[in-house]
This record gives C-alpha cells, structure tokens and sequence, in this order.
C-alpha cells in the first residue's frame, strides 16, 4: 500500500531522511482541500507500495526547492514528483514501477494527457541515473518554478533513457494552465544551459 507522509516547507528541516524500497514521491502543494481529496485516489489506485511525502508549502519556496530537498533527504529505488493538479489512473504506480523495472530506462514520463511522452511534467527516476546528473538533487537547483522537468527530460531523450507507457496515467487537471506563462528567468536559464550541453552532460 502506498504510504502518505505529511509535513510543510516551514517544518522540512525536521523530516530527517524518509526512505521506501521501491519509491519515494514528492508532491508540493498549496491547496490543502484539494490535496486532501487526491491523496485518497493516489493511495487507493497505486496498486503498488511507495511512499508518498506530501509538503504544504507554507513557506513558499516553491516546487523545484521543495523536491531538491526530499529528493536529497530520502532513499529509494526511483524516486518521483508529482503536484496538486495531478489526477491518477488505476495502477498508475505498479505499471510504472514495472514498466521501468522491464525496460531499463531512467526516466518514465506518466501520461499527462497533453505531452504524450515528450515531457515528464509528471515522472519518475531511477536514483542512481539521478545521482550522474544532479549528485543528491532531482532537478538543476538553478530553477525557480519551471524548466526543471523540462532540461531533465531533454538529458533522458539524448541519452535514449526516456520510457513512455500511455497506461501509466497520471492527468494534468488545471482548468487555467493556458493563462499561466512561464517564469522568465527560467526560461532565459534553460536557453543558456541547453546551449552548453546543460554543463557538458550532453556532449
């Protein structure tokens, strides 16, 4: 069964290292309703044992600061991200797990119902593949909100680790994304550090 384990931005440095055979997922979040009523669909349709950290950003610090900080202070297998708007499909944790498990790969991206594979804006990670890029982080700390998932995908599809499985469903539900842009400095960051080969980890 997949365990829930919550704590807030303000409390983090007390979570000590959490640790899961198989896998460990973040999910930021600043809805506590919302997210109250997903974790109850996350945990009865992961068909799968994992855990879930689930962090009440109270602090702001933002998605990228808060899963560097359980990615480094955690232990499992793979580790994964998810967010408040994330809606699951039935088995969305065991197909994932398997589907990583039987194909080698190191990044699976779910199906979010928009990329189709081509961004991991919901993923999960083998560890060890992690650990060559980043050292103990999941994204490039650089980051601020967004372009994280985005450079993290580019490394797994140039290095041929990216795996897609469209029954890995994982539905990206905000009714407002169109009317939301992406941070500028991140952009401007993720242009500079693609040009350089994201600091010569593509050569």
């Amino acid at each position: 069964m997949l365990k829930a384990l919550f704590t807030s931005s303000s409390t983090l440095h007390e979570l000590g290292t959490v640790e899961h055979e198989d896998a460990v997922f973040v999910l930021p979040f600043i809805d506590k309703e919302l997210t109250n009523r997903l974790v109850e669909v996350l945990i009865r349709r992961a068909l799968h044992p994992g855990l879930l950290v689930l962090v009440d950003d109270d602090e702001r610090l933002g998605f990228m600061k808060i899963a560097n900080y359980v990615c480094s202070h955690s232990s499992s297998r793979y580790f994964g991200y998810l967010a408040q708007d994330a809606f699951p499909g039935d088995g969305w944790l065991r197909s994932s797990i398997q589907t990583l498990d039987q194909s080698g790969a190191s990044l699976l991206a779910f199906n979010d119902g928009r990329f189709h594979g081509t961004l991991a804006v919901f993923g999960l990670a083998r560890r060890s593949w992690l650990a060559s890029l980043y050292h103990k982080y999941l994204f490039f700390p650089g980051y601020n909100s967004h372009f994280g998932d985005t450079e993290l995908t580019a490394i797994a599809i140039h290095q041929n680790k990216l795996i897609y499985n469209p029954g890995c469903l994982m539905v990206e539900v905000d009714y407002e994304k169109h009317q939301k842009g992406n941070n500028p400095d991140d952009a401007t960051l993720y242009k500079l550090r693609e040009s350089q080969g994201f600091g010569d980890i593509i050569k």
